[in-house]
Formats: C-alpha cells, structure tokens, sequence
C-alpha cells in the first residue's frame, strides 16, 4: 500500500469515527427527547446549527455507511488511487492563467494607448503655457510703460494747473493735456481688458465630460436613463468604456444600434473638448465634424459659417436660443484646445 493510499485511508477512518459519533449522540437524543426534538451540530457550540433528531439520525447511518464503503473498497482494492479532481484542477489553472495573460496584454495596451495621449495633452499643455507666457510678458511690460507715462502727464498736468492762475499760456495748454491724459486713461482701461482676455486663454475650462466620468452623467440629455442602466448592466461603466469599445461590441447590448454607437462615440468625443457644451456638441455634428480629431483639423472662418447656417436653422425650430449661439472666438478656442 503506497503512502497516498495509507493517508487516504487515515483520512476516512478519521471521518467514520466523527460519523458514529454523530450517529451515537443522535440515537441518545432520540432516546431521552423523543423524535420531534432537535439537535445541535456540533453539540459543544450552543449556537450550533439546529437539525430534527430522527434526520439527524438517519443522516448519520447512511454518512457511516457511504464511509465504511468507501474505507473498505480503498483497504482491500489493487488499483491505484486516481485523483480526477486534481487534474481538473490543474486544467482550471491553466486556463485561468490563459484569461489572465490575455487580461494583462490588453490592460498593457489599454495604458499605452492612454500614456500617449496624456503625453500628446502634456506637450501641448507645455508649448501653449509658453506662448501665453511670453504675450503676458509683453503685455506687462506694455503696461508699465504706459503707467509710468501716465504718471509723468499727471505731474505735468498739476504743474501745468499751478500755473493757470499765472500765465494764458498754461491755460491753453491744459486742455491739450487733459485730453492726452483721457487719452493714456482710455489707453490703461484697454490694456487692463486685455490682460483679462489674456489670463482667461490662459486658463483651462473645464471639459463638459472626462474619460474617468461615469456613465450615469449620460442619463438625461445624451442618453435615456434606461440605455445608461443596460449599457452599465453589460459592463460599460465609465465614458471610458464606451470610447474605447468598437461600435460592433457597443450594439452587442441591444441597448442601442450600431449607427447610434457611432453618433454616441462622436458626441461623446467632442464633450471631452473644453469649452464645449451639449448644444455645441449637435451643432458641430450637424456641420459635418464627428470626432476630436476632425474638430483639430478645421479652419475657424470655414466651421463658423457653417455653424451659423446651422444655428439659424435651429433658432427658427426652436430648438435652441438666440443666446446660445457660439461665437467666433468660442469657436476658435474649441479647435485650439481639440488640437492640445
């Protein structure tokens, strides 16, 4: 007899002397209780689990009898002991680590395909900050210029408005001067607008959407709420999902079709361009441009005329509002920032 078979053996003689012990304290139980009472399992544990006496009984015979069948069978049996479930076992965990290395290669594209694309937004990110940087300079610059010339018309002015009392001179000058300084004022209150529209380019607004959102911000305007569920029930959680899955494997839910997953992969990219509202969005589908991509690529003169055709169609249904038309500077800045 081999050790495996030995230890076998060992085992199920072990289970056979529980089981009599089992079958011993029901048949106790049945004696001083009756048959309708119950019994604990195991009987040292006072919140054990509760089981009628003559099942407890029963069960306990034939559980002795399966064990001294099998027991026998095994002491008295020339054939090796064969263990099925172990190369079952061994099959599921070859399997398992097939799925997984096939998990692991697509999570390792998945990532590079996003690595990429935060490098591409960084660079971007990098060239546009040193632009802005340098106008802002400039600006600055331009600024303190023109205050300290201000400064020196001012002092000139009280100078010169000393001596009116003095001379007719002085007075025919002040005027010029006031005019001059109204001038310089007009010209500081300019350069200080600028410098707002400046530091306004050089924030970034917030996206409509991120990749990380959930899907349930769909529900609503983008989405009915109950195509967000079903396309969540099948795995589609974040906007993530939805931008990285093929339109084929999007209808595969039935909850939309495969045209409707294109148009949604469409909207959803232009969502993720700042500064782009819903209403924004179905304006540039309308005007022909799908995907961030193709926004990139647009002059703005030729998109704007274009979205205003569109925007006037749209005013006359009813659809939108008058002041929800974009401007051309809005414009602009969409393609600017599609192209970061």
């Amino acid at each position: 007899m081999t050790l495996k078979k030995i230890f076998t053996v060992w085992i199920l003689l072990t289970l056979v002397f529980l089981t009599v012990l089992g079958t011993i304290h029901a048949w106790t139980s049945l004696l001083a209780d009756g048959a309708g009472s119950l019994a604990i399992i195991p009987p040292f544990l006072s919140n054990g689990f509760q089981i009628e006496v003559t099942t407890y009984f029963i069960a306990g015979l034939v559980m002795t009898s399966i064990l001294l069948g099998a027991t026998c069978y095994l002491i008295f049996s020339s054939e090796p002991l064969d263990l099925p479930l172990y190369q079952l076992s061994k099959d599921f965990e070859a399997k398992l680590e097939e799925k997984s290395q096939e998990i692991k290669s697509s999570t390792k594209e998945t990532l590079a395909k996003l690595g990429l694309r935060e490098f591409q937004l960084r660079e971007g990110m990098k060239s546009l900050q040193k632009n802005v940087g340098e106008l802002s300079e400039g600006l600055q610059k331009r600024i303190e210029s023109q205050k300290k010339i201000l400064e020196k018309a001012q002092k000139k002015l009280v100078e010169i408005e000393r001596k009116t009392d003095k001379t007719l001179a002085g007075q025919r000058d002040l005027p010029k001067l006031k005019k001059k300084l109204q001038v310089l004022e007009t010209v500081e209150k300019d350069l200080k607008k600028l410098q707002g529209v400046i530091e306004k380019v050089n924030s970034v607004p917030e996206p409509y959407l991120t990749s990380t959102g959930n899907i349930d911000a769909l529900g609503g305007k983008i989405l009915k709420r109950g195509t967000a569920r079903r396309l969540k029930k099948n795995g589609f959680e974040k906007i993530e999902d939805l931008l990285l899955a093929s339109p084929l494997e999007i209808a595969h839910t039935k909850a939309v079709s495969e045209s409707e997953a294109k148009g949604l992969q469409s909207i959803l990219q232009l969502l993720m361009v700042p500064g782009v509202q819903h209403e924004d969005a179905v304006l540039l589908l309308e005007s022909g441009v799908n995907s961030k991509e193709e926004l990139a690529l647009q002059n703005t003169f030729s998109l704007g005329s274009r979205i205003v055709k569109t925007t006037e169609l749209y005013i006359e249904e009813g659809k939108i509002k008058e002041e929800d038309k974009p401007s051309l500077e809005e414009i602009a800045s969409w393609i600017k920032w599609a192209r970061t």
